[in-house]
Parts: structure tokens; sequence; C-alpha cells
């Protein structure tokens, strides 16, 4: 471009005063073009700073905040009192004597673990270097945690693998005493502070010992003194050099190297460098050579044998300590040198057999002593951040001192049939022995008192205790809780109210089910109970409804098995609070004798509730209280309440279900309970005195093919050797001082009038004894008086007499017509299929018919017609009829005849 175009090309470039100003140089002189590489190294510099500096940011407020939470939420719970586990004695279980009060020992209790705590001194030094070369090689450096290893567990952490590893002697010591055995970082950190904490209050030697103690060396040996007598048949102080590295290095895997762990592992050695392989088709690992030598198989003697080894060359390392090496090169070589005999070794053992335990108890707990001692394992566990495992050593080996609520005559009446296995000797047809279980609670405390875990002798502890242990749903016995006592609470019936026994219709079925089978139609809330009428529990369900029904069972009774909510795998959802499982107890899960004893046990105890319970208190080695588990009373029903179910569930066994649970001489209440399929039979009954909840069934849910409720038979049979052992007199249960009589209709709840007496089947009133101002105060309306036949039976469609009649007719025989009352009542029907009985006893019986009178009198009747002449001598009239005659003539011996008609009057 030419200079004349260039200039035509550039735009005007006047100055501020409007002059032209001339055109910038091509080149400023003094300043230089920075390279590209060096701008885009600063930006990169100045990105990174901002990122650096934001990240320093967010680092000072995550560490500040992190420094908060460590002050407030992890220090002041980072501590641990060595002293409180303290496990050299055995704990006792006590009981109060009812005549004096004073405690009485229940159990010793004996581990199954084998323990023996051994002093600082008698543990030797060279076990002592043995368990810290190779666990913990700083233990004596360090302040409780060892920040090196610590610091390559982090690393870990970061680069994908976890934080585990890393744990000093003491750390290992809290994991193995405390909850603080996962590997959250919370945890971690938890566990570092109390690590630094212990080592502030306690000595090395002091920490050393109780790690001594406490560690798990396989085949149920607890601390190092058990396992020298297991292993080698010697006390720890006896123990060699090479006994202590190999009792040392079981700790680490009890399973794999336990001289006599039950294994055997096929390994191959290198030939150049001598590493073991599990397999030999890859190089080694370590040399990358390809020659190996012959499979050998190695056992848990083996492993160990290896294990000790490694542990004497750490011991023998001189950078193993600031001291140097804790053992001599000649030492070295003579301990791996040194046969290990074992016990099993010996020649009075050939067989071998020390490598077994037995593992029959020396002596069996009864059934109330397991359930005290899983309780207080869950409560002290809850209550400390002790392991199950550290809690159940401190139970058993702790030196506490636990009182129970224990009756010893209760449980003899209970032991003296559940022992008995012929009291249940039945067997199913998959071959499962028929089981039951046993809460007896006491009515004058709510304490559980008695119970068994199933029948027949008890043979483990600790075992699966039916009583406790098992949950089944409990069928028609959940209704006094689940549906009565709440209605009755909320004074939606009384057992005069009258409901209607006719079924609904659920999902296109009829629904819910009576058994046995049917439905009679109204009927009072008491025969509702007495016969265990399910439709008449779901519709008095639906006034209470299913939500404070729920409420009542789980915040009044103290059922906690009961699920509001649960999604299963395939989306379906599951929830008790709903009409089959309140109402029939159709449970997800279930209930326990445990709690259905205590629950029931407030009915005769007047509406107060104890929470069910085997211990009432725990005290430590030192007398001091540690667990206090004395339960609170609470009143959860009125009086009335309590006074109508007591009422009702006496019924129940004087003419219902419960029939067989009747004991002579008292006063009994209860109700049974039996699932659908029938895998399930219950009692819960009680007197004044005492309440035991009874289960019967299998293992594995199966129906039970027997005939009756061995559960009712149980109970019964318990329930009269304690009232018979204690010579316990009759006791009614509380009733209130405003009682009434009322006469009531049944078939409306209404006061009974003259009309409900003369119903067509009968009397139809009854007299309850109701709380003042509960009963009704109008008389029945519901009863009609109607005129039949009854001569003209209606019949049903199976050609059988209904109960009901014809109405009369104009020409119906005086002597057949009758005047009887029926019910006007409308009830719609579910489904056409359903029969309601009472349904001929209702009025609009009759306007379904086509024709409701009388179908055999029809016309008038035919006058009677004259009597005939006889030719019978006078005297086989019949002279009372004949009006001339006033007696029978004299017998004269001759036949008299009749006078002859003259036409003239006789004078």
């Amino acid at each position: 471009m030419s200079e004349n175009n260039r200039n035509h090309a550039e735009p005007d470039r006047r100055s501020a005063s409007g002059g032209r100003r001339a055109a910038p140089p091509e080149k400023r002189s003094g300043r230089k073009k920075r390279p590209v590489g060096v701008t885009i190294l600063i930006r990169f510099f100045q990105v990174v700073g901002t990122l650096l500096l934001l990240a320093a940011v967010t680092g000072s407020f995550l560490a500040c905040y992190a420094a908060v939470y460590i002050k407030t939420a992890i220090i002041p719970t980072a501590n641990l009192d060595l002293s409180a586990y303290t496990m050299n004695e055995n704990s006792v279980i006590y009981y109060y004597d009812k005549e004096t009060g004073e405690a009485r020992e229940l159990a010793t209790l004996v581990g199954s673990e084998n323990r023996e705590a051994v002093s600082y001194e008698d543990i030797p030094q060279d076990l002592i270097n043995a368990v810290v070369a190779i666990e913990d090689k700083r233990f004596f450096q360090h302040q409780g945690v060892d920040w090196i290893r610590t610091a390559n567990g982090v690393l870990r952490l970061f680069t994908g693998g976890n934080i585990q590893g890393g744990s000093t002697i003491t750390q290992q010591l809290i994991k193995n005493l405390t909850e603080y055995n996962d590997v959250t970082v919370t945890r971690k950190i938890l566990e570092i502070f109390t690590a630094l904490d212990v080592e502030k209050s306690y000595k090395k030697e002091e920490i050393i010992t109780m790690y001594l103690n406490e560690i798990y060396l396989g085949n149920g040996c607890y601390g190092v003194q058990a396992a020298a007598q297991f292993y080698f048949g010697k006390d720890v102080s006896d123990l060699s050099l090479a006994e202590c590295a190999s009792l040392a290095g079981i700790t680490n895997n009890p399973s794999l190297y336990s001289p006599n762990a039950p294994l055997e592992v096929t390994r191959y050695k290198c030939g150049e460098c001598g590493v073991y392989s599990l397999t030999n088709d890859e190089p080694c690992d370590s040399c990358g050579a390809e020659d190996w030598g012959p499979a050998e198989i190695w056992t848990g003697r083996d492993y160990n044998k290896a294990r000790q080894e490694l542990i004497l060359k750490n011991m023998a390392d001189p950078e193993i300590s600031p001291n140097g090496a804790y053992i001599s090169q000649l030492e070295y070589e003579e301990a791996v040198s040194e046969e290990l005999v074992f016990t099993w070794d010996r020649k009075d053992d050939p067989a071998g057999e020390g490598d077994k335990t037995d593992t029959t108890p020396s002596t069996v707990y009864p059934w109330y002593v397991d359930a005290v001692v899983k309780e207080v394992i869950n409560d002290m566990m809850e209550a400390t951040d002790m392991t199950r495992e550290a809690v159940t050593k401190m139970v058993y080996s702790g030196g506490l001192r636990i009182y129970v609520p224990y009756d010893p005559d209760v449980q003899a009446a209970v032991d003296t049939v559940y022992t008995d296995r012929a009291n249940l000797d039945h067997t199913s047809r998959t071959g499962q022995r028929l089981m039951s279980a046993i809460t007896v609670v006491d009515n004058s405390t709510g304490y559980v008192v008695a119970m068994a875990g199933d029948v027949g002798g008890k043979t483990v502890n600790r075992g699966w205790n039916a009583a406790v242990d098992t949950v089944r749903q409990p069928g028609s016995f959940i209704k006094p809780l689940s549906v009565y006592s709440p209605a009755l609470e909320m004074g939606l019936i009384t057992p005069a109210t009258v409901i209607d026994d006719n079924p609904r219709l659920l999902n296109g079925k009829v629904w819910p089910l009576n058994m046995p089978r049917g439905y009679r139609g109204l009927t009072t809330v008491l025969d509702g109970v007495v016969r265990s009428v399910n439709t008449i529990a779901v519709n008095v369900l639906e006034m209470v409804t299913p939500e404070k029904s729920y409420e009542f069972m789980t915040e009044r009774y103290g059922i906690t098995t009961l699920e509001p909510y649960l999604e299963l795998s395939n989306g379906q959802v599951k929830s008790d609070i709903d009409y089959s499982p309140l109402a029939m107890g159709g449970l997800t899960y279930g209930v326990s004798t445990f709690e259905m004893a205590a629950a029931y046990a407030t009915f005769p105890r007047n509406g107060a509730y104890t929470e069910p319970t085997t211990y009432l208190r725990v005290d430590n080695i030192d007398g001091q209280m540690i667990l206090d588990n004395t339960p609170s009373t609470e009143y959860v029903i009125k009086e009335s309440t309590a006074y109508y179910i007591n009422n009702m569930l006496t019924s129940v066994v004087t003419s219902g279900t419960g029939y067989n649970a009747r004991i002579g001489g008292q006063t009994v209440a209860g109700k049974t309970g039996t699932t659908d399929a029938g895998n399930d039979l219950w009692f819960v009954g009680y007197t004044s005195y005492y309440t035991a909840a009874v289960w019967t069934g299998y293992s594995t849910s199966e129906v039970i093919n027997i005939s009756g409720n061995p559960s009712v038979t149980l109970w019964q049979k318990v329930m009269s050797l304690v009232h018979e052992g204690q010579q316990l007199e009759n006791q009614k249960f509380p009733a209130p001082d405003d009682l009434v009589a009322y006469n009531i209709c049944l078939d409306c709840g209404l006061l009974a009038t003259d009309d409900c007496a003369n119903d067509l089947r009968g009397d139809r009133t009854k007299t309850f004894q109701l709380i003042r101002g509960d009963g009704p105060s109008e008389y029945c309306t519901c009863h009609v008086p109607v005129t039949i036949c009854t001569a003209s039976p209606i019949l049903n469609a199976n050609g059988k007499e209904t109960g009901a009649y014809y109405l009369a007719g104009e020409f119906c025989p005086e002597e057949h017509v009758k005047e009887v009352t029926m019910v006007d009542y409308e009830r719609v029907l579910a489904d056409p299929s359903v029969v309601v009985s009472d349904y001929y006893a209702l009025i609009n019986l009759y306007e379904s018919m086509e024709d409701p009178y009388c179908p055999l009198h029809l016309d008038a009747p035919e006058p009677d017609p004259e009597p005939e002449p006889s030719d019978d001598p006078w005297w086989n009239w019949p002279w009372w009829t004949d009006p001339g005659v006033s007696e029978p003539p004299a017998e004269t011996g001759e036949p008299t005849l009749p006078p002859e008609e003259t036409g003239e009057p006789e004078l």
C-alpha cells in the first residue's frame, strides 16, 4: 500500500484542540513486548496462587472448625478409667427374700472364656519385649500415639486405602475395651485423644499389663496366663524366650497363628530368595525368579513357627529400641532352634486332645439368669462405650453384684411343669419338636419374677431363650390391648355396646373371616370379646383408628416390636398401623411373652403399667451402683377401663375360649390367641396375684396339628402350682364403688323393655354392671311387635326351619296366633353371598318376601258338623254331655231302658 493510500485509509486523528496529531511511531523506545510464554506462565501462577489462597482460607476455616469440634465434642469424651475394667472376680446375682427382704445369692457367674489375670511382676520381660517388637516397637517412647504410623495410615486413606493400621498397644487396648473399633475418621480421632489421655493417667507398665491380660489368644483364652496354661501347660512366668515369642505371635490373627489352628494351606518356596507364595505359576514377587520348590502344606503350627521366628528376628535387631536389641544373636539362634512342645505333644496326651476345649458348661444357669445376663450386657453397652466382648467379660468376671426381682417359689412351679417334657411331648411331621415359653409377672410389683425359655432340660448357657428372644404374631389376644381398652378409655364403648357382626368388602373379598366361620349379627362387645369375633374388633378399631391404637400399644403398653413402616426389596410396604395387624394380630414381626405379660398385668393392677425387666440394679466390685434399672410405674389407663377388661376377660375363662384355664378357688381372666395359619398358640391370663403369658410353637413356623390349645393347659398347670403352693385365697379384681345394674337390650344396647324379653328368639335382655353414667338413659325402640302364625314356619333354602314364622293371617286359628317382637334394623351386606344368622329375627325379613302372610290358613274354617243319631243304647252315650242326665243310672244289674216317648211331659 502506498503512503498516499495509507493516509486515506487511516481515520482522522485530531488533538483535543481539534488539530490533527501525528500518527504513533511503529516502536516506542525503552519498552519491550512481553513474550507469550511468560504471559501464560504469569497467568498460571496467578490462578494457582488464587486457588492456594482459597485453599488456605478454607483450610484455616476447617481447621478452626475441627479444633472447636475436637475441643467440645471429642476431648470431653476422650477418657477411659482402666480401673473400671478389672476382670479378676466372678460376678454374683442376688434376689430378695420375700420374708426378710435380705439379698440371697441366686447364681455366681463363671464365663465361658478361659481367663486368669496376672500381675506385671509375673510377666516375663521376654514376653513384654516380644509383644512390643511385633506390635508396637516405639511403645516405650511415644505418648500413646505413634505419629509416624498414624501419618502412614492417613496417607493410605487419601490414596484409596483405609485408615486401618498404625495403632499402638495403647490404642489396641482401647479398642478391646470400648466401641472405638470401627474405622471412621471420628472414631479414629476419638481413639487418638483417648490414648493420649490414658498415657497421661497410667504408667506404661500398667498399660502393657492390662493389654496382656485382655488380648485374645485363640481357643477361648483371654490373657497370656490362660494361654500359657493352655498351649504350654505352665504359668506365664515360666515361659522360655522361644515360648514367649510363640505366644506373642498368636494375637495378630488367632485363627491363623494359633499352633493348633485347624487349617492346611499349600505354599511354595522360591529357590532363589526363599520367599513363600501361595501359587507357583507366576514369577516371585521378591526377586522375579521362576524357580519354585515343591509344594509344602502349612498348618497353624507352621504359621506360628514362622511368626515366632519373625518376632525373634525383630527382638535381635539392634535398632529395635534406643537401647539396642532385646536379645543377642546367640539367644536368637538358640530360641529359633528350640523345639516348641505344646500340651498335646506330651506323652500323657498322645491323642492330641489338648487342642480341644470342653464346650459343655460346668454349670447350666436357669432361663431367668440367662435373661438377666443378656439384659445387663445390652444396658451396659448402651451406658458405656465398651464393646460387647468387653462388657460380657465384665458381667462375668468384673466382680459385679446384680440384684434381680426373681421369685424362687414361682420359678419352682414353672420348672416343675416346663422341665417335664411329657407336658408337651409332640413332634411335627417335619421332625420339629414343639416348643413353649412362659413369663410370669408379680402383680403386686409389676416385676418379672420367673420364666422358662423352652420345655425340657436346659443344657446350654445363653442359648435361645424363647421367653425373651422369640417374637411371633399374637392372633386374637392382642385385641384387649389394641382395640377394646383404647375404645373403653376413649369412652367409645362399654361391654354392653352393640356392634353388628357383619363383614365388609376388602379388595373384592369378604373380610374379615371369623373363627369358627359365620356371622351372627347384632352382638354386644362383651359377647364379641368372649367369642373373639373378628368383625366386632375391626368395627371397634374403626372407631378408635389404627393410629390411636398403635399409640396405645407402643406408648402405654410398652410393646417395642411393632413396625410402623417397612419397605421391602420388592417395593411392597408393610406397616402395623393398620386394621389386620391391630384388630386380629397379624403383625409384621410379632410380640414376646416377656412384653405381653407386663402389658396384660396392667389390667389386674388397676391400670398401672411397669416396664418389664429382669434386674433392678448393678453394683461394681467396690459396691458403687453403676446401673439403676428400677422400673417406674405409671397409670396408663383408667380404673374403669381396667374394671371392664377384667370383667370381660373373666367371662372368656368362665364361658369362652379360655375355659380350660380355670383354677379351683381363684378368679381367673385371660385371652387366647391363634394365628390364621395355626402356627402359633397363645394364652395370656391372670389372677389378682400373678400374670403369665405362654407361647407354643415351632422354631421354624409350622402348623400345629394338636387338639386344643396347649398354651392354656401349660398356663393352668403352672398357675395352679403357684397359687396352691402359696395357699393364696381367692381375691376378686378391683371394682369401682359406683356400679349400677343396667338391664340392657342385646339388640340395640339401650335400656330393656318388656318387648325385648318377648323377642321371637326368646329373652333378649341382660343385666350389666356398669359404672354410673356409663349405661344408657333411653329405652329400646328397636323391638317392634308382630303377630305370627306358629303353624307356618319360614324355611331356608335347604328346607330347614329358620326360627321365624309367617305373619298371622285373617283366618289363622287362634291357638296358633302369637304376638312376639322382632328387631327393626337395616343391614347392608358386603356381598349377596354373606349370610348373617340373625337375619330371620329382623322385621325387614318380611319386606323381602312376596307374601309374608301365613300360606296355610287362607279360607274361613268350616263350622263343626251336627252329631248324627246313634243306635247305641243310652248307657253307651256320653252321659256327661246330655243335659237331661245329671248322674249315671243306678247300677241294678239289669239294663235300664229309656222311657217311652208318649208326647206327654213326664211328671
